[in-house]
C-alpha cells in the first residue's frame, strides 16, 4: 500500500523555505562579502539535506531492508545535530578567537548524542526492565499511513532533549542579554525577530517532535515538526538579512577608533564611551603618531610592504586597516571577525566619502564631521569599553611603542618619533608644545626616557588632553 502523498507536504514546504533562504543568503554574501553569512549558508544547507532526507524516507518501499532504512534515518538526524552544532559555534567564531565554555559543553553533549545514536542499535540490556530506557535506542518500523517511522527509546530521547535544550537556552540567553544592551530601535526589532524565530523552532519543532515520537496516535501526522523548525530559523535568517552585522553586539566591546593620514596626522578620533559628534574632535596627535611609527618600524623590520592588520598587546588588541589615503586603528579587548569586518567597511566608506577632501586637506578636522554617521552605522553593535579610557589609551601607547617587539633597535624608534614630530610641526606649527614634540627635541635620550617624558606630559595635561571635547 502506497503512503498518501499529503505526508510529504511538510518536507516539501521545508525544502522550498530552505532553498529560498539559501538563495537570499547567497546573494547577500555576493553583495557584502560578509564572512559570517557563510555559517548560515552551511546551516541551511544542513536543513535542506535534513528536509530532503525526511521526504525521501516517506517514500522508501515497505520491502526495503530495515537496516538500510535505519542507517538512512540515523544519517538524517545526524545532519540536524551537526547543523545545530554549527549554530552553537556561530557566535564564538565571529566575536572570539577561541571557543567558549558553553560551546565546548555543547560539543561534548553533541558527541554523547551522536555516540548514543550510532551505537544505540547495538545496545542490548541484560535485564528487560531497562529495555524501554537503554536499548535499543533506535528502531524503525513500517506504517502504511506514514511510511517508515523511527522509534526512539526514552533514554535516547532524554539525551537528545538535553542537547536541544542546551543549544536553544544558550542562544536565548545570548540574545536576551543583547536585547537589554541594544540602544538602537532597529537593532531591538532585529533581536525580537530572532528570539521569535528561535521560540518557534524550539517550542514548536521540539515539543511537536516529542509528541509525535512518544504517542503513537499522533504518528499519522507525519513530519509536521520540520515545518516549525524551518519556519523558525527562516525568521532568524530574515532578521539577519535586514542588517547582517548589527546582531553581533553583545560580547563585542571597543575603546577608541583612530583615523590618520599617511603622514601620521590624525583626521578624527572616536571614543566609544562618548556620544555625539563632539567625540570626533579630540586631539590625538601623540597616539596617531606613535601608532604610525610602530607600523612603519614593523614594516621595515619585517622587510614587508604590507601593513600589519593586528597587534597583540598584554590585555588589548590593536586592529588596523589601510586604504589609499588613510590608516584606521581600533583598540579593543579581543580579536573579532565582526570588528575587523566593521573596520574594513568603515575604511572603504570613509575613503569613498572623503577621498577628494584628503587630496587637498589643509588640516581642518571639522570637514570630517559627517564621518560620525558612518561610525554609527558600521559600529552600531559595539559596547563601550568598561575601563577608564585615559588609562586604556595611556597603557596602550606605552605597550605599542616599547613592548611591541623587543628586538627593534631603540635608535630606530627614536628616529621614527623624530620624523613624526617634524611632520606634526610642519602640518600644524601651533602644536609645538605637544608631548611627543617636546620629548624628542631633547638630545641624548633613550627611547624609554622619551616615553617617560611623554607620559609625564600626559599627566600634566591629562584633563585637557583627554577631555578637550
Amino acid at each position: 500500500m502506497a503512503v498518501p502523498l499529503y505526508q510529504g507536504i511538510p518536507s516539501i514546504l521545508a525544502i522550498i523555505f530552505c532553498f529560498v533562504i539559501l538563495i537570499l543568503l547567497g546573494l547577500n554574501y555576493l553583495l557584502n562579502r560578509f564572512v559570517p553569512t557563510i555559517f548560515l549558508i552551511m546551516f541551511f544547507t544542513g536543513m535542506l539535506l535534513w528536509a530532503g532526507s525526511k521526504l525521501g524516507s516517506i517514500f522508501l518501499p515497505e520491502t526495503m531492508n530495515a537496516n538500510y532504512v535505519l542507517i538512512y534515518k540515523m544519517s538524517s538526524l545526524t545532519i540536524l545535530i551537526i547543523s545545530l552544532l554549527i549554530i552553537s559555534y556561530f557566535r564564538d567564531l565571529l566575536v572570539k578567537d577561541s571557543l567558549s565554555r558553553q560551546s565546548i559543553f555543547t560539543s561534548f553533549l553533541a558527541g554523547i548524542t551522536l555516540t548514543a545514536l550510532w551505537l544505540g542499535p547495538f545496545v542490548k540490556p541484560s535485564h528487560s526492565i531497562f529495555g524501554d530506557w537503554f536499548g535499543p535506542f533506535v528502531t524503525v518500523e513500517y506504517n502504511p499511513i506514514s511510511g517508515w517511522n523511527t522509534d526512539y527509546s526514552i533514554g535516547f530521547l532524554g539525551i537528545l532533549l538535553l542537547f536541544l535544550l542546551v543549544v536553544y537556552v544558550f542562544m536565548f540567553v545570548l540574545f536576551i542579554k543583547g536585547l537589554r544592551k541594544a540602544t538602537i530601535q532597529k537593532q531591538r526589532r532585529q533581536i525580537w525577530l530572532i528570539i521569535t524565530g528561535l521560540a518557534i523552532a524550539a517550542l514548536g519543532g521540539t515539543a511537536l517532535n516529542y509528541i509525535l515520537n512518544l504517542f503513537e496516535a499522533f504518528q499519522s501526522l507525519g513530519d509536521m515538526d520540520i515545518i516549525f523548525v524551518v519556519i523558525g530559523f527562516a525568521i532568524v535568517a530574515s532578521a539577519y538579512l535586514r542588517s547582517p552585522i548589527q546582531i553581533y553586539f553583545a560580547p563585542v566591546s571597543a575603546y577608541r577608533l583612530f583615523v590618520m593620514n599617511n603622514n601620521g596626522i590624525p583626521l578624527l578620533t572616536h571614543d566609544f564611551c562618548e556620544f555625539g559628534e563632539k567625540a570626533l574632535i579630540m586631539d590625538s596627535t601623540l597616539i596617531s603618531g606613535a601608532l604610525l611609527g610602530v607600523i612603519s618600524i614593523l614594516k621595515e623590520t619585517l622587510d614587508s610592504d604590507s601593513t600589519p592588520t593586528i597587534i597583540h598587546l598584554d590585555d588589548r588588541i590593536l586592529l588596523i586597516e589601510k586604504t589609499d589615503s588613510a590608516l584606521y586603528a581600533l583598540i579593543t579587548d579581543s580579536d573579532s571577525m565582526v570588528l575587523r569586518s566593521a573596520l574594513k567597511d568603515f575604511g572603504k566608506e570613509f575613503e569613498k566619502a572623503f577621498k577628494e577632501t584628503l587630496k587637498d586637506w589643509r588640516g581642518m578636522t571639522d570637514v570630517f564631521k559627517d564621518a560620525y554617521a558612518l561610525i554609527t552605522e558600521d559600529f552600531a553593535f559595539v559596547i563601550s569599553g568598561e575601563v577608564k579610557q585615559e588609562e586604556a589609551i595611556e597603557e596602550t601607547i606605552e605597550e605599542v611603542v616599547v613592548e611591541v617587539d623587543e628586538s627593534i633597535d631603540d635608535s630606530a624608534i627614536k628616529d621614527r618619533l623624530e620624523e613624526i614630530a617634524e611632520e606634526i610641526l610642519e602640518q600644524e606649527p601651533e602644536k609645538e608644545n605637544l608631548a611627543i614634540v617636546e620629548a624628542v627635541e631633547e638630545d641624548e635620550l633613550t627611547t624609554e626616557e622619551i616615553i617617560e617624558d611623554i607620559e609625564e606630559a600626559l599627566e600634566d595635561t591629562e584633563e585637557d588632553y583627554f577631555d578637550e571635547s
